[in-house]
């Protein structure tokens, strides 16, 4: 089964949301997929990019229309509702960008899996890695991770529906459609690059693994080597090394095609996720500050928290899934230093470069320049993976968020308080 058709149910619910402009054809007499042009999704992708733009720009210059409709006649202050629109402004252009960034970068999308088949057939050509398990254990972890976030987000949007729909002025049909669903399309593409994400480090692991079992036979005294027989599997581990080295080239290439391919949504679904958390901060301390204990407010705290749930689900999985990745790099740079090396075969070593070896065969390269070779690759090819070249995503974002949600959501409650002073200076007077 190859990976295409692995995937072939992620890729039909992309195909729905506009994430995935291709026609998956199944060549025959095979179980290879192949990727065709249509034009119908294409068609159907800038029709739906084309109708978000148009309710993108209409909510941007109807600001009073929906402070009016979402919430306007509540307690929270002007300050709160700008911060509420602006968090759905947000989500309105993570959602366009997906959109954009799918039709743009489809050529991209398909060399990446073109790459990652090439990766595949020589895994299994060169280092006998059954490909098939991998595969159906990448379809397995799909369905099981989409079964979870599909009941989380059902649940989170019952809240967040209910404390809505008890407002004054809500439309449940314009509410679903102008941010629910886009939530949803954002979700999916979050779920698109963690699968990308996960490929690789699938692939990553195959090789670390690879890498911890080779070595390099030692004469043991104690035993007797026919010489041809040493040769044969000094041979034997510097293929499986070079190779090795072949397979992590070619994975530090299919991530810059993934970063190619989904860098733009990282950066602004990254932002959309720190605007909403902070905002949804901001809005549980003006409920709590209002409190009256009303089940409609105790409503309207549990949904903010829950709106904020998945998007803080979605940092913090993708944060970690691709420092982990990337973190596979430096497991191998510490596992190829571990690798069993005979520095004082001086012997193999002075073959190196000796014509007159070339009349007895191939030439038996020592395995510790291969090493210091691999370790020089290691370090110039670091895997990392980039939001478009701003910042890299890894554990550290964890830290930043929370850091600038902290500092903005004390400049907010700041200005709350001036807010509040002048209200109640003017009151007075």
């Amino acid at each position: 089964m190859e990976t295409l058709r692995a995937l072939e149910p992620l890729h039909r619910v992309c195909q729905i949301g506009n994430l995935w402009s291709w026609r998956l054809t199944p060549l025959p007499d095979t179980e290879g997929t192949l990727l065709r042009r249509s034009r119908w999704l294409e068609l159907y992708s800038w029709t739906v990019l084309t109708a978000a733009s148009g309710i993108a720009v209409y909510g941007l210059f109807q600001e009073s229309h929906f402070r009016k409709n979402y919430g306007s006649e509540s307690t929270i202050s002007s300050i709160g509702h700008t911060v509420d629109f602006i968090q759905l402004m947000g989500l309105r252009i993570a959602h366009l960008t997906a959109l954009l960034e799918a039709l743009w970068q489809k050529q991209e999308q398909r060399q990446f899996f073109t790459e990652l088949g090439e990766i595949d057939s020589y895994l299994f050509k060169a280092l006998r890695v059954n490909v098939q398990v991998l595969r159906l254990q990448v379809r397995r972890q799909m369905m099981r991770r989409a079964v979870w976030i599909l009941w989380g987000y059902i649940i989170s949007q019952i809240v967040i529906l209910g404390a809505k729909l008890l407002a004054p002025g809500h439309s449940f049909l314009m509410y679903w459609i102008c941010y629910l669903l886009p939530q949803l399309v954002c979700g999916l593409r979050y779920f698109q690059i963690s699968i990308a994400t996960e490929i690789v480090r699938q692939r990553l692991d195959v090789v670390l693994v690879i890498l911890q079992q080779l070595h390099l036979q030692k004469e043991n005294p104690t035993v007797v080597t026919v010489p041809e027989e040493l040769a044969d599997l000094r041979q034997a581990a510097m293929e499986q090394l070079s190779a090795v080295r072949i397979v992590y080239q070619r994975v530090w290439a299919l991530v810059a095609l993934l970063n190619r391919c989904y860098g733009l949504s990282m950066l602004i679904q990254v932002g959309n996720d720190f605007l909403t958390i902070t905002s949804n901060c901001y809005l549980i301390f003006l409920n709590f500050r209002l409190l009256t204990t009303s089940p409609y407010d105790i409503l309207q705290i549990v949904a903010s928290a829950m709106w904020s749930a998945p998007h803080l689900s979605n940092v913090l999985v993708l944060s970690l899934l691709c420092d982990r990745t990337a973190q596979c790099a430096t497991r191998l740079a510490l596992c190829l230093h571990q690798v069993s090396v005979d520095l004082r075969n001086e012997s193999q070593n002075a073959l190196v470069g000796n014509s007159s070896s070339l009349e007895r065969g191939p030439i038996l390269f020592p395995l510790s320049p291969q090493i210091t070779q691999f370790s020089l690759q290691l370090l110039h090819q670091r895997l990392h993976f980039s939001a478009a070249g701003f910042f890299n995503v890894d554990c550290t974002l964890l830290y930043t968020i929370v850091g600038a949600t902290t500092t903005y959501l004390i400049i907010l409650i700041q200005f709350h308080m001036s807010e509040s002073t002048l209200l109640s200076e003017s009151n007075g007077g």
